[in-house]
Formats: structure tokens, sequence, C-alpha cells
């Protein structure tokens, strides 16, 4: 349930910057932050965590084909390189590793990874989407095809200024994404892979009211989600 809540506590801290009854001023808009302004996450790859099942193959080696999932504790065995520690790698940076083991017994060892389902990860696309709610992240997933997921953009959709918030809700590191450039001119740059817990929250045209919108998201996703109880009660 402490999910459920960061979200908020996470967008009320993006969001706001004054009281909550009071509607956003033209120069407040105009200083939201930009992409210049925020980093760019660096990480566009699917980062490998507990519960994910691999399916790894070694090009002229049939005998060292191996379907295997991600251990609890983090970790996977794998036949003469032993226990991995998988969880947080990316697919490319477990291929690595593994070749620089087996580099030891093959000649160039071309290994090849394939993640054939994930566990319980889970990420929240919240705002102006049809379907807005909590999403199972069934394998590698961009925000593009997140919000497809989520029914696509709503009319009042600001495509340009897709928020992406990852990091624990002490540090939570936000980046704006021009999706609509995405869609339209192609840049997939903006199209970043998805981590487990990520909250891609699509804002409207305008926020004219902040109490007029968390009224809204409280309405919307505790139905959306099947929640029979919410913490501090409404």
């Amino acid at each position: 349930m402490k999910h459920f809540l960061c979200v908020f506590v996470l967008l009320a801290f993006v969001l706001t910057s004054c009281s909550s009854s009071k509607p956003f001023t033209k120069e407040q808009l105009e200083s939201s932050p930009t992409i210049e302004e925020i980093p760019p996450i660096e990480i566009s790859e699917y980062i490998l965590g507990f519960g994910d099942e691999l399916e790894i193959s070694m090009f002229r080696h049939e005998e060292m084909n191996r379907k295997i999932k991600i251990l609890p504790d983090g970790k996977m065995q794998y036949p003469l390189v032993g226990n991995i520690r998988a969880e947080g790698l990316s697919v490319n940076q477990l291929k690595e590793l593994l070749r620089e083991g087996l580099l030891k017994y093959f000649v160039d060892p071309q290994i090849d990874i394939n993640v054939t389902s994930t566990g319980s990860q889970k990420i929240f696309v919240l705002g102006e989407v049809n379907n807005p709610g909590i999403y199972q992240l069934e394998g590698p997933k961009t925000v593009i095809e997140a919000v497809s997921e989520a029914g696509g953009f709503t009319l009042d959709a600001k495509e340009k200024n897709v928020m992406l918030i990852r990091g624990a809700p002490s540090n939570p590191q936000p980046t704006i994404l021009d999706i609509e450039a995405a869609l339209k001119r192609t840049d997939m740059a903006q199209n970043v892979a998805l981590q487990k817990w990520d909250i891609v929250y699509v804002p409207a045209t305008t926020i004219a009211n902040v109490e007029r919108f968390f009224d809204r998201v409280w309405t919307m996703i505790p139905v959306r989600a099947g929640l029979m109880f919410w913490p501090g009660g409404r």
C-alpha cells in the first residue's frame, strides 16, 4: 500500500510549489522544468529483477542453453560460471558477465538472452490517459507502450511534457519526456524503457487548479486499482 501513497507524495512534490487551493500563475507554468533543465535518464534498457525468467542460449553450443529464473536473493546460476547476481543488471550487462565467465572454456562465446516473463513488477500510468491505473511490467516496456496499454492519450494530454518519476520517495528523479517528438519525428531517445515502480504522468495542456487535479486522482485511482480502502480515508 505504501507505493500508492508514494504516487501522491511524488506528484505533489513535483506539481505544487504553493497552496493547493490556488491555481497556477502564468509565471509558474512557464517556469516548469524542461528537458534541458532535468538530466535525462541514462538507463535505456530493461533492468532485471527478482522473478524474471530468462532464456539463455549460446551459439553453436546447445548444451549450454538454459531457462533460468532469478531467485529472491537476486541471483541466478549458470553452468561453468556459477552464481551471478543478475538483479539490477541490464540484459546486455548480464550477457557480458556470462561471456567473461565462459571465456575460460570457449573461444569467443556468443550469448543471447531473452526475457520470457517478469516477476511482480508494476508501474503507474496516471493523468491524461484513457485508462489510468497500475499495470504489470510483463517484460521490456517503453513509455509509449505503457501509454498505449493505458488506452492512449486523451484529447487534453500534453504529449510533449510527459513526466517520468523514478527512484525512492525521499529522492525522486523526475524527467520530462517529449513523447510527441517520439511519435511524430521518431525521436526514440525520448521513449525510454521503464523499470518497476516507475510513474508515468501525462499532464493536461494546462493544470488550472491543483486541488481539482488531486480530487480527480483520488476518485479515479482507488476504483481502477480495485482498492476497497485507502489509508487516511476519503
